[in-house]
């Protein structure tokens, strides 16, 4: 703990782990933190042809062994029309894509990690951050008590809290009020485990993704007061919208099962600036997109990557390296929004109904963020 490290990474999800793992092998000395033991539930993920790719390169030379991971050769989505159509990947010149739990796929980025010398704290979490000369003193509560740390510069990578920029005075701006509710159930014998399913609904868009172990997890995303007027943050309330559904239903069949749910705000939003003095927001930390661009783990790839360029380049002397990032962190948000609004635009057949309006509309819905912005549970009884 009396080592400094030139870089400590807040946060042990892929943005983070993609950030240490390039850091480290660009020569620079780097730790991190993650609050959990990584046994908590997170959503299952459907990664794309192009994803994966990505993933192959961050893990080279390794070999990327796909146990515990399902094939996925496309999508179908009811989006815009009653018909619904279908996107393979059977061409792609990446191959095909996957489906993966997201717990199974930090762990892997984990034990990669940690065969490059990486240290990975769990359980981890910073209590204080404090700036001592051109770096910071990090204050930190382990499960052996209470420590600190010295580095040069710090990645905030602790996802839609953002943390670290949060303690900068950094403010994060929202454009929407968007929630996941989820239940996971056995997978029907009459589901195509290749593909993830999406269908439009007047109150929001459902997905089903299979997970190993022969799971399947169902999603409706719509946004917090929708939701709460429906009811459908219970198990009742939720069930009788998917029954509700045409596609999905008859692919799942009955969903009496579910009696528990996981709830997840993934509004769209960012940081007003994804760098500063010091340190860089990567992630979900930086911006978060709405799940309908299928591009969490891509984006969290890619940041954590440019982010360590960007750290390696001040380091090396230039000034305006964090700066850059944060310019190119906004513009790619910018450009994320041009495309989420022109794919929800297809879909026109609810357009006064108060979620797909709202889509509609290009700037950010205040009224809608501020009533919305209270804390909502992880899981749901």
């Amino acid at each position: 703990m009396n080592t400094p490290y030139d870089v400590v990474v807040v946060g042990g999800g892929v943005a983070g782990l993609s950030a240490a793992l390039c850091l480290v092998r660009a020569g620079v000395s780097v730790c991190v933190l993650e609050r959990t033991d990584y046994a908590a539930w997170r959503p299952g993920e459907t990664l794309s042809p192009v994803t994966w790719a990505e993933l192959r390169q961050l893990l080279a030379p390794e070999p990327l062994a796909t146990e515990g991971f399902l094939e996925s050769q496309g999508l179908e989505a009811t989006w815009g029309s009653e018909r619904p159509h279908h996107h393979s990947f059977l061409a792609n010149p990446y191959g095909s894509g996957w489906h993966v739990e997201r717990r199974h796929l930090d762990a892997l980025l984990a034990h990669h990690a940690g065969r490059l010398q990486v240290p990975l704290w769990r359980d981890t979490c910073v209590t204080q951050l404090e700036r001592e000369g051109h770096g910071w003193r990090v204050r930190i509560r382990t499960p052996q008590g209470p420590a600190e740390l010295r580095c040069e510069a710090l990645v905030d990578a602790t996802g839609r809290s953002a943390w670290v920029a949060r303690q900068q005075g950094v403010r994060r701006r929202e454009w929407d009020a968007l929630c996941s509710v989820s239940g996971i159930i056995d997978r029907p014998p009459g589901f195509q485990e290749q593909h993830l399913v999406v269908e439009a609904t007047p109150q929001g868009w459902w997905y089903a993704a299979p997970l190993p172990g022969g799971r399947l997890i169902l999603t409706l995303l719509s946004d917090v007061d929708v939701l709460q007027r429906l009811g459908a943050l219970r198990p009742a309330g939720w069930s009788a919208l998917f029954r509700a559904t045409r596609h999905l239903r008859e692919r799942v069949g009955g969903v009496e099962a579910v009696t528990r749910l996981q709830v997840r705000r993934c509004e769209t939003s960012r940081l007003e600036h994804a760098a500063g003095e010091g340190w860089v927001a990567v992630g979900d930390a930086a911006a978060m997109w709405d799940p309908l661009s299928s591009s969490g783990i891509l984006k969290g790839l890619r940041t954590g990557r440019a982010s360590a360029r960007a750290l390696c380049a001040a380091r090396e002397g230039d000034s305006g390296a964090l700066e850059d990032y944060a310019r190119q962190q906004a513009a790619e948000f910018n450009r994320y929004l041009s495309a989420r609004q022109a794919h929800y635009a297809l879909e026109q057949r609810w357009a006064t109904e108060d979620f797909w309006r709202r889509r509609l509309d290009a700037g950010p819905p205040t009224s809608l963020t501020a009533r919305a912005t209270g804390a909502v549970a992880t899981s749901v009884p």
